[in-house]
């Protein structure tokens, strides 16, 4: 999170004092503070709510840490540096002059699938002679 929770109680603060001033004439002192208690509340959560967002996702937060330590030592662990293997080995292998490209084909061997067969359509007449049995049944 950035900042303090100073912050949440002068923001809060002034919800209240805000809130307090523009219903004191039109509510009795009753209303007035349960009304400016609850914005003072929702404001100082809607506050906390913000200095949290801000601080993880924004990465304000790892900003003025890296502020405070750059004096002392170098910030670690912010940026990553991921190199991932060279994968074209195999292939600087095959593409030199005397490799021979036809072992690696030799390996090969298709696919055979089995081929369908299309069922033999029933006569007509016999689907009609089965419809007939079930009916009667």
């Amino acid at each position: 999170m950035i900042g303090s929770i100073r912050w949440n109680f002068i923001i809060g603060a002034l919800a209240f004092i805000v809130t307090f001033v523009l219903s004191m004439s039109k509510n009795i002192w009753l209303t007035t503070i349960i009304r400016s208690f609850y914005s003072f509340a929702i404001l100082f959560i809607l506050v906390f709510l913000c200095r949290f967002l801000l601080g993880t996702f924004a990465g304000l937060n790892r900003l003025s840490v890296q502020e405070q330590e750059a004096g002392e030592t170098e910030a670690k662990g912010i940026a990553v540096d991921a190199v991932t293997p060279d994968e074209d080995e195999e292939l600087h292998e095959l593409l030199k002059p005397g490799a021979d490209p036809k072992s690696a084909a030799a390996d090969f061997t298709p696919l055979n699938p089995p081929k369908l067969r299309v069922k033999k359509q029933p006569d007509p007449e016999e689907m009609a002679q089965a419809v007939r049995r079930m009916s009667d049944e």
